[in-house]
């Protein structure tokens, strides 16, 4: 079984503890609790049981728990390890995710939050398994024992920094499972030269931009540029430079006291009337009657 969970989750560290199973006699009683509980196995072999399922987990073995799920020990020669455990919350919760579809495995992908311009969360899933035993189990071990400590010594940021060290273990698991999966994870070079342009064009987009400069900045030709951008941004390069520059007259307009020929300069429009004209295309509206209908009450001046 796996679960996914989106990379925008909230997650909150409530408990976490060693647990040697040799000495706390509790382990094999019944439990239940309202969180998510993730259980590592640190030394020897665990039999842990979850519902009707009976394991033997070994050491560096982990195991996600589902809230309210009963679970406990059963008894066996030789099983008596120690292990890790944390309960947290994850808000939204984890989706049981089936295995069939693997393709939503596939992480490379590339949506328009990019755009500086573009208010959209992408919420990638991480897929983490139920039961797995991870190839950098040692390094999970050691986040573990840190988070342990973090919550027995509370001091500060400690919750902060104990949901910093879950996240970590989780992405870790994440991760190793994803390449163990033998997917292709690699972006394309497409998108990596689009993400450079889009960098490129949101710290400079108040200069004149010409096709010169962009292909000597990014080393690629105009038209292979255009089409990357266009492909991903689903755009054109000029109307993003326009969006851009009226984002930041918006911000002008509504926070300080400048009139609209100095914001058009500064936003990178030498002419105010063409300036006008390209706000009220993209905006609806005039920068002036932008300002008259939106500028906050609290506006200053900026000097």
């Amino acid at each position: 079984m796996y679960y996914s969970m989106s990379r925008l989750s909230i997650l909150d560290v409530r408990w976490a503890d060693l647990l040697d199973t040799q000495k706390n006699a509790s382990f094999y009683r019944e439990h239940y609790n309202p969180y998510y509980e993730l259980i590592v196995v640190a030394e020897g072999t665990v039999n842990l049981r979850a519902g009707d399922d009976r394991m033997t987990l070994c050491m560096g073995e982990s195991y996600l728990l589902k809230p309210w799920e009963p679970h406990g020990g059963w008894e066996s020669d030789g099983a008596n390890g120690k292990f890790y455990w944390v309960q947290f919350s994850c808000t939204p919760g984890m989706n049981e995710f089936v295995l069939n579809r693997a393709s939503d495995l596939n992480i490379v992908h590339a949506e328009r939050t990019e755009l500086r311009t573009v208010e959209v969360r992408h919420e990638d899933q991480l897929i983490i398994p139920r039961l797995y035993r991870s190839r950098h189990r040692y390094k999970l071990l050691d986040l573990f024992d840190q988070l342990r400590e973090t919550m027995e010594r509370p001091e500060g940021y400690f919750r902060f920094q104990a949901t910093l060290l879950l996240a970590e273990m989780l992405r870790g698991i994440a991760t190793d499972f994803l390449e163990h999966s033998h997917l292709d994870t690699a972006f394309p070079i497409s998108y990596i030269t689009f993400r450079k342009l889009v960098n490129l064009l949101n710290n400079s987009y108040e200069r004149e931009m010409t096709k010169q400069a962009l292909e000597r900045l990014m080393d690629r030709k105009y038209e292979y540029l255009c089409q990357v951008f266009k492909k991903y941004a689903g755009t054109t390069i000029n109307h993003y430079i326009q969006q851009l520059r009226v984002q930041r007259a918006k911000h002008l307009l509504r926070h300080t006291d400048k009139n609209v020929k100095t914001i058009a300069k500064e936003v990178g429009y030498e002419e105010p009337f063409y300036f006008s004209r390209m706000f009220k295309k993209i905006e609806g509206v005039s920068p002036q009657h932008y300002r008259e209908q939106d500028a906050a009450p609290d506006k200053h001046t900026a000097k």
